[in-house]
C-alpha cells in the first residue's frame, strides 16, 4: 500500500514538473511571439513613414526645383519634425538618390539594358519618378538635379552594362539634353524623345548636314 502511494506521489511530482516546464516553455514562446510582433510593427511603421516622406517629396518636386527645396519644406508638408526625417535620410540629397535608385531599379526590371542603349530617351519616358513625366522634365531644368541624375545613371549603367562603350554613350545623352536646354523652345521629354533618340543614333543635330 505504501509502495503504491509512493508511486502515485512520484508520478504526481513528475507530472507537476512537466506542467511547469510546459508553462515555462509556453511563456517563453509567447514572449518570443510578442517580441516578433513588436519588431514587425516597428518595421512596418518605419516603412510607412519612409514611404510617406518620399511621396511628400515627390509632390513637392512637381513645383519646386530640387536646388530650392529644403528639408524644412519637406517636413512641413509631411507634417513631421526634422528628427523623424533624419531617422530615414541623411539629407535631401540622400532622399533624392534613394528615390531615383528605386525608380531606376523598377525601370530596369521591365526594360532590357540593350533597349536602353539603343533608345535611351524613349526608355526614360517609362521612368516612374515622382509621378507624371512632367515632373522629371521640370527637374531637368535644375542643374543640381541634373548632376545627381547623371551621376546615378552612370553608376547604374556601369553595374549593368558589360560593354564599357555604353558609358561613352551617356555623354552623348548629356550633350543632347544640353542642346535641347539651349533651344529657344526646348522639347519636353514626352514631346522630344523620338527626336533625341534619332540624334543619339545618327550623332548629329537636326538640320545638320552629313
Amino acid at each position: 500500500m505504501l509502495l503504491l502511494l509512493f508511486n502515485h506521489y512520484v508520478y504526481f511530482i513528475n507530472e507537476l514538473a512537466t506542467f511547469k516546464e510546459l508553462k515555462l516553455l509556453y511563456c517563453y514562446k509567447e514572449q518570443q511571439i510578442q517580441e516578433s510582433v513588436s519588431v514587425t510593427m516597428a518595421n512596418k511603421t518605419y516603412e510607412l513613414m519612409h514611404k510617406h516622406i518620399m511621396e511628400t517629396a515627390a509632390g513637392l518636386f512637381s513645383t519646386i526645383p530640387f536646388s530650392k527645396l529644403t528639408v524644412k519644406q519637406i517636413c512641413e508638408a509631411a507634417n513631421i519634425n526634422r528628427n523623424t526625417f533624419y531617422r530615414h535620410f541623411d539629407d535631401k540629397f540622400d532622399l533624392l538618390e534613394v528615390m531615383l535608385t528605386e525608380a531606376f531599379q523598377h525601370l530596369f526590371q521591365h526594360v532590357n539594358i540593350d533597349h536602353f542603349k539603343e533608345y535611351p530617351f524613349e526608355t526614360l519616358t517609362a521612368l516612374e519618378f515622382a509621378g507624371p513625366l512632367a515632373t522629371l522634365d521640370f527637374q531637368f531644368s535644375d542643374p543640381q538635379f541634373q548632376d545627381i541624375f547623371d551621376s546615378l545613371i552612370f553608376k547604374i549603367v556601369t553595374r549593368m552594362a558589360s560593354d564599357p562603350s555604353s558609358l561613352w554613350k551617356l555623354g552623348n545623352m548629356y550633350i543632347i539634353r544640353l542642346w535641347n536646354h539651349n533651344q529657344e523652345k526646348p522639347y519636353t521629354l514626352a514631346e522630344g524623345y523620338q527626336i533625341f533618340d534619332q540624334m543619339y543614333r545618327e550623332k548629329k543635330f537636326p538640320g545638320e548636314n552629313n
